[in-house]
């Protein structure tokens, strides 16, 4: 990870900027060697070599020559995601682990390990449909209105309500344009209104003509023989109001007449109620034709008034140019908040898979569980320690190679730390190795368990046994790494 550009996390006993590193990557099947040391970079490429001073021209060459990185928008610029960033999509290393924040939280923060996932996810935030740039327009768009009001304060003529200073005035004409409208606006609607309302009339006053129809079809019947239920045999019948609130038993002639004269004064009035909303359909349609009458302007009036109007000719183009503006910006802005909206939307479904895929990952690995994840971080307060722990960032690790698709090796230093059980470790490497890519898992063996990894299938197990304690860099492989130096041009020099 160090020769990838990331933070260091060695122990601080550890005088890792006086040792060179050398880091070898299959990249698309084409071998990538990476030297660092210090700040200092240096990459075969195939047979091309570059060198780099910081990790900022590091990670720029990497993303031109080797592999797309994710942009992320921070402090409204968009920019290429430093390594110290990406690696946390897929290393966990041993040591800083929290469960509440990105790791080596400096001038990155959370929010942005948010927006790294949505980039990975094809997912831009910011760019055009940041809310930087709504805020932006939507200030443009007061501005303009504020000159408008004040070129209308300084011009009053353009202000006044008069076919005449219509004929001659764009500001005047779009006024009353606007004007008109909204009277229309407001008569349509009580047209659509009465409209509603006749038409729910005439529907009732259906039903109830279809009740009556019944009623007497009904009287006709029982005079040459009676009607029973079929399935009691009672002959005794009733007629439902509207929503079956009150039942009436018709079956006597007295019962039923009083039911019918009932039925048809209720058709009387809907009579009545559709005749009255006809008419005020009529009054509704003349005001409308009323309002969209355009009146004749002599051209003595004009005369009159172009004098008068001269002086507001600056003005009127003005707020013609202002409207035109206005009217393009809102439109942008429409637009805008609809793609952010979006964004929006396609964001939270991305880290609700993420989600979902943790608490699948956490359900098959602890059949105790019984706290879902609800984020890909905890809150403060309520942080995960020991085994649980644990099982959290393996399941971040894992949703995040299932929901990104990514190819990236994911690495976990010391994978089964805090004392998580043999049950679950079992499960947890069965899940992983169903992911397609590499899995580094370290962890320190106890002496009763022997060589437990050795003979697991589609596991590559390297034990370091045989090492002596704290002496890893040992004289054995001196001659081998000066060889890999070599290869690169680096001459490496002993402090």
């Amino acid at each position: 990870m160090y020769c990838l550009g990331n933070i260091p996390v060695f122990p601080a006993s550890f005088d890792y900027e006086n040792y060179y590193y050398i880091l070898h990557i299959e990249n698309h099947k084409k071998l990538v060697k990476i030297c660092r040391k210090g700040k200092n970079f240096v990459i075969r490429n195939g047979d091309e070599y570059a060198v780099f001073d910081n990790t900022s021209e590091f990670k720029r060459y990497w993303n031109k020559n080797i592999q797309k990185l994710p942009v992320i928008n921070k402090d409204n610029v968009l920019r290429i995601v430093d390594p110290e960033l990406l690696v946390q999509v897929f290393f966990v290393g041993q040591d800083k682990k929290v469960t509440y924040d990105i790791v080596n939280k400096s001038w990155y923060k959370k929010e942005d390990f948010y927006n790294l996932l949505y980039s990975m996810g094809g997912i831009v935030v910011g760019d055009s449909t940041s809310v930087n740039d709504i805020e932006k327009v939507k200030k443009q768009i007061k501005e303009l209105k504020d000159e408008r009001s004040v070129l209308l304060k300084e011009n009053k003529v353009l202000k006044k309500s008069n076919a005449v200073f219509e004929f001659l005035s764009s500001t005047n004409d779009r006024a009353a344009l606007e004007n008109m409208l909204k009277e229309v606006e407001v008569i349509k609607n009580k047209l659509l209104k009465l409209r509603k309302e006749r038409s729910n009339a005439i529907s009732r006053r259906t039903k109830n003509e279809i009740a009556l129809k019944e009623l007497r079809s009904l009287n006709r019947t029982m005079k040459t023989g009676q009607i029973s239920c079929m399935d009691c045999g009672s002959t005794h019948i009733a007629y439902e109001s509207a929503d079956s609130e009150f039942s009436f038993d018709i079956s006597t002639t007295k019962m039923r007449k009083q039911i019918l004269d009932a039925v048809q004064e209720k058709v009387d009035i809907y009579n009545e109620e559709i005749v009255r909303l006809t008419n005020e359909i009529t009054i509704c349609q003349k005001e409308l034709d009323s309002c969209m009458e355009t009146a004749d302007v002599p051209v003595e009036a004009l005369l009159l008034v172009k004098q008068e109007m001269e002086g507001a000719r600056g003005a009127d183009k003005r707020i013609k140019e202002i409207d035109q503006e206005i009217e393009r910006l809102s439109s942008q802005l429409e637009i805008t908040v609809a793609i952010s909206e979006d964004v929006e939307k396609k964001s939270r479904k991305l880290l609700d898979n993420i989600v979902a895929q943790m608490n699948d990952f956490y359900t098959q690995v602890d059949i105790m569980e019984d706290r879902p994840y609800t984020d890909i971080f905890t809150t403060r307060d309520r942080t995960y320690s020991g085994s649980e722990a644990t099982e959290f960032h393996l399941a971040r690790m894992y949703a995040f190679a299932k929901s990104l698709q990514h190819d990236y090796p994911i690495i976990v230093d010391s994978f089964r730390a805090e004392d998580l059980s043999s049950d679950r470790e079992a499960k947890v490497i069965d899940l992983f190795k169903k992911l397609n890519n590499q899995i580094i898992f370290t962890t320190t063996l106890k002496e009763e368990e022997g060589e437990k990894y050795s003979e697991q299938d589609k596991l590559n197990n390297i034990s370091f046994s045989s090492h002596t304690t704290n002496k890893m860099l040992s004289v054995t492989y001196v001659e081998r790494f000066m060889q890999a130096a070599d290869e690169m041009l680096v001459t490496v020099r002993n402090n």
